[in-house]
């Protein structure tokens, strides 16, 4: 009697397992499979490692500049065609992708500038046949941004300065008035609005404080 029951259970756990293997079917729910291994996520063909560059991609360190104890690398490749920037070391975490490369300018040695402040500021710039095209990027509290705005000098100059002596820094973009070399300086914040220009200039080295341009609020004026 004991062993007819035993088996009696056994047959109808055995069909109540076959009736939800079937009801999971119908419903369009596979059973899981156990045996298997968990899914592997594909790697993104274009994935940016800690150091600043692509798989299998050749990128030197180009330029390097310190906003207290963090480093800012411009990483690039051999031809500055392409670049990034890193912050905080080769572990880092963080890696701001340069988008003024797309103006068909070139990275180099001198392309990555920095000035620290309340809101520190870097600028990416590179040159090219029609001036020179920069990206900011903006940095406050440990936390780094790129701002979304191209500043351009078709004087082939920016930089950055402080101009109204309140520790944000601004833009300081040279422009040609009318034909170079009459050239003026043109002052933008961070943001990219246009706070003013000075006087012209016959030639870029009356620029004042040439050639680290500097600029006070006070020889500002409208621009042309």
């Amino acid at each position: 009697m004991v062993l007819t029951a035993v088996l009696c259970a056994l047959v109808v756990a055995a069909a109540l397992g076959g009736a939800a293997l079937l009801r999971d079917r119908a419903a369009g729910h596979p059973a899981a499979d156990t045996t298997s291994s968990p899914p592997v996520e594909p790697t993104p063909a274009d994935a940016i490692g800690p150091d600043g560059c692509r798989p299998g991609e050749a990128c030197q360190v180009l330029g390097r500049a310190a906003i207290g104890s963090t480093y800012l690398d411009l990483i690039g490749d051999p031809g500055g065609v392409s670049g990034r920037v890193r912050i905080g070391g080769p572990t880092t975490s963080q890696v701001i992708e340069v988008t003024v490369t797309e103006s068909q300018v070139t990275l180099g040695p001198d392309s990555l500038v920095c000035r620290a402040a309340g809101i520190s500021a870097c600028l990416v710039r590179g040159g090219g046949e029609r001036g020179v095209v920069g990206q900011v990027i903006v940095g406050r509290s440990g936390k780094w941004s790129p701002v979304n705005k191209a500043f351009f000098s078709a004087a082939g100059s920016l930089s950055l300065g402080d101009v109204n002596g309140d520790g944000t820094p601004e833009v300081l973009a040279v422009q040609c008035d009318r034909a170079c070399p009459r050239v003026f300086v043109q002052v933008l914040t961070l943001a990219g609005d246009e706070q003013g220009c000075t006087r012209t200039y016959a030639r870029p080295e009356q620029l004042p404080g040439y050639p680290a341009v500097e600029v006070t609020a006070s020889a500002l004026r409208a621009c042309p």
